[in-house]
């Protein structure tokens, strides 16, 4: 490692440290969730103990390079896309998360589609360049998410390369440079609580070098984990599509097994496909991770509840389980849904979020957060009302702020019953604006930030105008 010159060689000291034992994770040398059992309604009680419950939040360094799409990522209170507000807004809501009980995420040098399924990839998304070297404003922003994860005791799989972006890399050898150049970034950096997803879904046949497909993707997995500093390494694995169980050649050189559940409707297929696994002959014991599951019921009548979805029958077969939330073609790109559709509102702001994060909480025996939400009476500019529900008993509130079209227009050190835009009405909603409460609080040692949806226009539905 070179450090220029009059830089301190020290390297930076983390405070978050992953392994693996056996079957479980380990986070500081503690298996996570040590000692904890779900104890369902239904009397049933399973072990979470060295699972990792996670989520899908792969655009957290999203950018387009491609001057010609860029233009369609544009947040809607601005009108204009910032790759710098998407990574800010990811770090701040991170901790949220965590207290729901979250101790994974998998983040995406390359991301993941947009519209959360892609035929065509036109944009120019990627921490590498065509020759596999690393671009640094990809990697700055993805510092800014592993150093607070690193804060929060959080683990990151760190996906590299993702189907419809890898044809931007020139050819095999520059692959190989990249994981190579990504792999010794992480070193580097000194990160202890990183992961390594050398590509998302080897098995859909999308991508266009050979080496990323399952038949050869174990070699990149036995090239990245052979590359060490100080005698460490980093453990490795990859992914497949949902239903998909891995060949031999990945499960062994694996040092955990990711799994998919997407489009797996019955869920006790989810529970075949560990027990599979776990069956082969060169299996030995390591955790098993499902870090991509989307629709995750049979019905719609089912959602989060106890039985009948793939994160409940995940628990009960011993595998760990993340949450894959996209906007729904039906869902016409509304910016408070989902997680992967660019731009993200990474708040708790839709009731599917909701209802996910409160079902982890209560598996992990977790606090959670306040749901915080807005109510707004028939006279424009008049009277919204703050609707605060849930999380811990006592919180220390530090700020609650109004927030019109990304600009804070009113500040307070309590949580208001309402609040009045009066005479600034006029001016402060001139044309089409969007409106939003954030409240900041402290917890347990850390700094929370929990948003209410973001309301675009909320008094036009009772018939005001404004101009």
């Amino acid at each position: 490692m070179k450090i220029p010159s009059g830089k301190s060689q020290t390297l930076t000291q983390r405070n978050t440290a992953v392994s693996i034992v056996g079957e479980k994770f380990y986070i500081n040398g503690t298996p996570t969730y040590e000692g904890k059992f779900w104890k369902t309604s239904y009397g049933e009680s399973y072990p979470i103990e060295g699972l990792l419950f996670n989520s899908r939040m792969v655009q957290g360094v999203f950018d387009d390079l491609n001057e010609n799409t860029k233009g369609q990522w544009a947040y809607p209170d601005t009108r204009e896309w910032d790759p710098d507000r998407n990574t800010h807004e990811f770090v701040q809501a991170l901790p949220a998360w965590r207290a729901h009980g979250l101790l994974g995420f998998t983040l995406n040098l390359q991301g993941g589609c947009p519209y959360g399924y892609c035929n065509n990839f036109p944009w120019d998304n990627s921490a590498f360049a065509s020759d596999g070297s690393l671009r640094a404003p990809f990697m700055q922003r993805a510092e800014r998410i592993l150093d607070r994860a690193d804060e929060l005791g959080m683990v990151v799989i760190l996906g590299l390369f993702y189907f419809g972006e890898d044809q931007l890399l020139e050819n095999e050898e520059a692959i190989k440079r990249a994981v190579t150049n990504a792999v010794n970034w992480v070193l580097q950096k000194n990160y202890t609580h990183v992961l390594i997803e050398i590509n998302n879904e080897c098995s859909v046949g999308a991508y266009d070098h050979d080496i990323l497909k399952c038949d050869r993707v174990h070699e990149l997995i036995r090239m990245a984990k052979e590359i060490k500093k100080d005698s460490r390494s980093l453990y490795v694995s990859t992914s497949l599509a949902g239903g998909h169980v891995p060949n031999d050649l990945i499960v062994q050189a694996s040092d955990f097994i990711l799994i998919h559940g997407n489009g797996v409707q019955n869920p006790e297929r989810i529970s075949e496909i560990s027990h599979e696994i776990r069956q082969k002959p060169v299996y030995s014991p390591k955790p098993l991770v499902n870090n991509e599951d989307d629709i995750p019921w049979r019905n719609p009548d089912q959602g989060w509840g106890e039985r009948g979805n793939n994160f409940a029958e995940s628990i009960k077969s011993y595998t760990g389980w993340g949450f894959f939330d996209f906007r729904l073609p039906i869902e016409n790109h509304d910016y408070n849904l989902g997680y992967q559709g660019i731009p993200v509102n990474w708040q708790l702001s839709s009731q599917r979020k909701r209802d996910f994060f409160n079902l982890l909480a209560k598996v992990t025996n977790s606090p959670g957060t306040p749901i915080l939400d807005l109510e707004f009476s028939k006279d424009i500019g008049k009277s919204i009302r703050v609707k605060l529900q849930g999380g811990p008993k006592e919180i220390t509130v530090h700020q609650f702020e109004w927030i019109v079209n990304n600009q804070i227009i009113n500040s307070e050190n309590r949580v208001p019953e309402s609040f009045d835009l009066g005479a600034r009405a006029p001016t402060v909603l001139a044309g089409e604006h969007w409106i939003k409460a954030r409240l900041t609080y402290n917890w347990a040692g850390s700094e929370i930030v929990v948003e209410s949806p973001y309301y675009k226009n909320p008094w036009w539905p009772y018939g005001g105008t404004l101009r």
